[in-house]
């Protein structure tokens, strides 16, 4: 079995993605991650995989579904696979190695599982950085046994560093300013009481600051440097605030453009309190703003 600290092989083969079956490699799964979580597994529907596979689709890796590739790979067929990811909505590929050959390579292929089944994979986790460098590893030849959450979480979260969370912040800047450009001019029509044009975009500015606060807090958590993390954490709280003022706003003009006036204010009142807020704090810093840090981790002065 691979350990940590090598080298992850390379594969292809047909998979099941967002419900078709085709050819893939595996460069088309990672999609450039930062984080790899690679999972063999033995069956599709049998109970303890399906257990497994639903507790990583429901674990908050952070909000990190930009940045982490999850990728299954199991002996069935990628029929079954998009048969099993379709029943339990596995919004990530499941890859068939039919023959056994990937579950070989990565040494996790057991001549006999379930009491007779011969050359199924055991039920094992690979998180890869994105040099392909087995960073966590965990297999057990029991299949009942599940793996410890926690720990996938813990090391992904090893894997991250502050090259991961700038790149991160800068994708978070991205959508911030996105969000931004609606929300003002959602201000501009609130002015003159265009209350369809303001609802609208508010409405178009909820999306993406939503976005925004969620990849902000992923750079929080990434940031191995307190300078980085604490203008994440800054720039998600503005976030945060712009969302909410936006969702309020969007909410008061569609009730004043109803004629509403008394839950147009209300609304308004709390969307004023959460824009008042945003005012009185700093725009997030641009990306190239952030600190450098040298190679021991320190901010630079």
């Amino acid at each position: 079995m691979l350990e940590t600290g090598e080298t992850a092989p390379t594969f292809d083969g047909p998979a099941a993605i967002d419900g078709e079956v085709r050819e893939v490699t595996f460069e088309e799964l990672i999609d450039d991650s930062g984080v790899v979580l690679l999972l063999f597994y033995p069956a599709d529907f049998s109970p303890s995989c399906t257990e497994e596979l639903c507790s990583l689709r429901d674990l908050d890796l952070f909000g990190l579904q930009n940045d982490v590739s999850i990728v299954g790979v199991s002996t069935d067929t990628a029929f079954s696979h998009r048969a099993f990811a379709a029943q339990y909505d596995l919004g990530f590929p499941l890859v068939s190695d039919s023959d056994g050959s990937i579950a070989a390579t990565y040494g996790v292929l057991e001549d006999e599982l379930f009491g007779g089944h011969p050359d199924l994979a055991r039920r094992s986790v690979f998180v890869l950085d994105g040099d392909r460098t087995i960073r966590y590893v965990w297999s057990d030849e029991d299949p009942l046994q599940q793996p410890d959450l926690e720990e996938i979480r813990e090391a992904i979260e090893t894997v991250s560093d502050d090259d991961a969370a700038v790149e991160r912040y800068r994708i978070a800047t991205t959508h911030y300013r996105d969000g931004l450009d609606n929300y003002e001019r959602g201000r501009e029509a609130v002015a003159t009481e265009d209350w369809v044009t303001a609802a609208a975009a508010f409405d178009d500015a909820v999306g993406p600051l939503t976005d925004a606060l969620e990849a902000f807090d992923a750079a929080r958590r990434y940031a191995d440097d307190d300078a980085v993390s604490r203008a994440a954490e800054r720039a998600n709280e503005q976030a945060t605030d712009r969302r909410n003022a936006a969702k309020w706003y969007a909410t008061a003009a569609d009730h004043y453009g109803r004629g509403d006036e008394a839950a147009g204010d209300d609304y308004r009142t709390d969307a004023d309190r959460a824009h008042a807020a945003a005012v009185d704090r700093e725009d997030p810093p641009a990306p190239d703003d952030l600190p450098e840090t040298d190679a021991d981790g320190t901010a630079d002065p």
